[in-house]
């Protein structure tokens, strides 16, 4: 009886370690580099034009750091603060406000599939791509 006592609780203690370490790749405990693969740019209700990261002037892949509440990449050192992080339906969200615009990101916990939305005085656009763990 006493073996099955510690064979059980040692069982219980694996669970929790496997557990523990489940944690989804990104959750925004490590930093990330997001890469942009299309962005929708609309300026006018009517008209959306498909393009890349340099067509709304973004760099091609963006380092995200949850934890310095910062995202950096681009060449010239610009970075962009961080204001606000949650986690939602296996999703990880951050946002922010910059130049009398807001942004929003979104990036799947499981996957790292990423969506962004940029709101600015003239319009706004979305970018889609990936992000993977540092």
């Amino acid at each position: 009886m006493k073996a099955l006592r510690i064979g059980l609780s040692a069982l219980l203690l694996l669970a929790a370690a496997v557990a523990a370490s489940a944690a989804p790749p990104y959750d925004g405990t490590k930093p990330m580099q997001c890469a942009i693969q299309t962005s929708m740019i609309c300026s006018d209700p009517s008209v959306c034009v498909r393009g890349t990261a340099d067509t709304v002037g973004l760099p091609a892949v963006l380092n995200v750091d949850v934890g310095q509440r910062l995202i950096s990449g681009a060449a010239t050192g610009r970075t962009i603060k961080i204001a606000w992080v949650s986690r939602e339906g296996g999703r990880l969200l951050i946002g922010g406000t910059e130049l009398g615009g807001g942004w929003t990101m979104s990036v799947s916990e499981d996957s790292g599939a990423m969506s962004s939305a940029v709101i600015v005085r003239s319009g706004g656009f979305l970018v889609f791509g990936s992000c993977s763990s540092s």
